[in-house]
């Protein structure tokens, strides 16, 4: 029972803190699935941009899997108010497609979220609190555009909005596509597709057919493990610690269920040589023994998962979150300073089959002991 419940949390809290690393640094910018000019991605410069396509748009949309396609134009700007200037990243949305996908409208603090066409810009909490600006202030963009030209005009603050990435909420700006076109001079120019897909298991399925779609050898389809290796690799390391850390909790579990086994089969050797003397072969008495641990070992194993149920969807819930220098490291690394829990029923189950295949591995030792005993020793015993 309690080798399902530790093993059920510890799985549980690692598997849902990638999930919000991946959320927060994945669907809230990248997106999983991006398509841009081949050239863009290495060097990340606004002359690299693709036309806007909406008929590949809506081609792209009818794939299985696939929710829309969101367009989007990113540059780095100036911003500027009063006497403090900051780099910002500058992100041109389509506000009523973008947030189905980021949620982002759900995230204003204050002011309203962007409706299509207006002219000014929504902003990071953290970065509004650096240059010390409010709903309704007036901030000036210096940036070059599109081919060279000067990029340079007056905007007005929209809304706050407080984005779970700390990284990204220090230095974000969004307004409308058309907006963000204009100011640099790209008009009908994207630096990507966002691809928004319903299950992020699906993109190996599904950026093929995006690229037979395409039939355009200027155009690329990158998935988010291309665009954010360091964040897959971070992952992929912290997982086998905690694969390790699993290793270590079932070797535990195993010794101490084996060690159970071991004495009870050590207290009961009278009980089997006289159910042996009076008859019994050895084989039904394995195999009852083998369902009085099966027995035993299932309501263990089922009493742990519905336990441990109740703590991941607390913990879902009301997620820890952390403090101090520990969530100042955090947010060095652009994830927001919290403990998620995973609901995948998944996880359950998998550990209630590896606990449960523990215990039928301890059984065996019973099984041959039972098999090789001599009635006179053991009645003596």
């Amino acid at each position: 029972m309690f080798a399902v419940i530790f093993g059920v949390s510890m799985r549980s809290m690692q598997l849902g803190t990638y999930d919000n690393m991946i959320d927060g640094a994945v669907r809230q910018y990248s997106g999983f699935i991006q398509i841009q000019d081949t050239s863009y991605w290495n060097d990340k410069t606004i002359d690299d941009l693709m036309t806007d396509s909406p008929e590949l748009r809506s081609k792209i949309t009818e794939i299985e899997d696939v929710n829309s396609v969101l367009p989007r134009l990113e540059s780095f700007a100036l911003i500027s108010s009063g006497s403090k200037t900051k780099g910002a990243f500058l992100q041109g949305i389509d506000p009523m497609v973008d947030t189905q996908m980021t949620g982002i409208s759900d995230k204003v603090v204050k002011g309203k979220f962007l409706e299509v066409g207006d002219d000014g810009f929504i902003i990071g909490q953290r970065l509004a609190a650096f240059l010390g600006i409010n709903v309704g202030d007036t901030i000036v963009l210096i940036s070059q555009g599109y081919h060279g030209v000067t990029a340079a005009n007056i905007f007005p603050i929209k809304g706050i909005v407080k984005i779970p990435n700390p990284a990204l909420d220090k230095v974000l700006l969004i307004g409308d596509i058309g907006t963000v076109q204009e100011f640099y001079g790209a008009e009908g120019m994207l630096t990507s597709l966002v691809v928004n897909i319903k299950n992020k298991n699906a993109i190996d399925e599904i950026i093929p057919q995006i690229n037979e779609i395409m039939n355009d050898k200027s155009l690329i389809a990158l998935s988010w493990t291309d665009m954010n290796k360091e964040l897959k690799q971070q992952i992929e390391s912290d997982n086998g610690g905690g694969i390790i850390m699993l290793i270590i909790l079932y070797s535990v579990v195993f010794f101490g269920i084996l060690g159970t086994i071991i004495m009870m089969t050590a207290e009961r050797k009278k009980e089997f040589a006289v159910m042996v003397a009076l008859g019994m072969q050895k084989k039904y008495l394995s195999a009852i023994v083998l369902l009085e641990t099966i027995f035993l070992g299932m309501i263990g194993a089922v009493v742990g998962a519905l336990v441990s149920s109740g703590i991941v969807w607390y913990f879902h819930d009301s997620p820890i979150h952390i403090t101090g220098e520990m969530a100042g490291i955090y947010e060095q690394f652009g994830i927001e300073p919290v403990l998620m829990f995973s609901t995948d029923w998944t996880i359950i189950q998998a550990q209630f089959i590896v606990v449960f295949s523990l215990l039928i591995l301890a059984v065996i030792y019973p099984m041959i002991k039972i098999s090789t005993f001599k009635i006179i020793e053991s009645m003596h015993s």
